[in-house]
C-alpha cells in the first residue's frame, strides 16, 4: 500500500475524531447508568465498539509510526525503536483498561486516552513530521 504522509495524517486525525465521539457517548451513557436511567448492557456494547475502534487505530498507527520517524531520522534508529515500543505499550495498557466494568474506571481510561490522543497530535501528527511524500508501508 502507498500512502502519502499527509494522507496518513488525515486518516489518523479522522480516527482520533471517531474515537473522541465514541468516548463522549460512553461518558454520556455512563452518566445515565450511574443515575439509574441508563442501560448497562448498552454501555458494555458501546465500550466494545470503542475497544474495536481503538484496536483498528492502533494497528494502522503502529504500521506507519516507525517509517514516519525513521524518515525524519533526527532521533536515531535506537531511540525511534524505544519511542515506538513505549507508544505501543501505552496502547496495550489503555486497551486492557477498557475492559473494566466500572463507570469510574471507564471515565479514568477515557481521560487517559484523550491525553494520549492529544500528545500524539502535538508531537507526532504534525505536518512537519508528516510531509507530503509517500511512506514505505508494510502490513496494511
Amino acid at each position: 500500500m502507498t500512502l502519502t504522509r499527509f494522507g496518513a495524517l488525515a486518516e489518523l486525525i479522522s480516527q482520533h475524531d471517531g474515537l473522541r465521539a465514541l468516548m463522549a457517548r460512553c461518558e454520556d451513557l455512563a452518566d445515565e447508568v450511574d443515575t439509574g436511567g441508563g442501560d448497562p448492557a448498552a454501555l458494555a456494547a458501546l465500550i466494545a465498539r470503542l475497544r474495536e475502534a481503538f484496536e483498528a487505530h492502533n494497528i494502522f498507527e503502529e504500521v506507519i509510526l516507525r517509517p514516519v520517524l525513521l524518515a525524519e531520522d533526527k532521533y536515531g534508529a535506537v531511540r525511534i525503536e524505544r519511542m515506538v515500543e513505549d507508544h505501543v505499550h501505552e496502547h496495550r495498557e489503555v486497551r486492557q483498561r477498557l475492559s473494566s466494568p466500572t463507570t469510574s474506571e471507564l471515565r479514568d481510561v477515557v481521560e487517559t486516552l484523550r491525553a494520549h490522543l492529544e500528545a500524539e497530535e502535538r508531537y507526532l501528527l504534525t505536518s512537519k513530521v508528516l510531509r507530503d511524500d509517500t511512506l514505505p508501508l508494510q502490513g496494511l
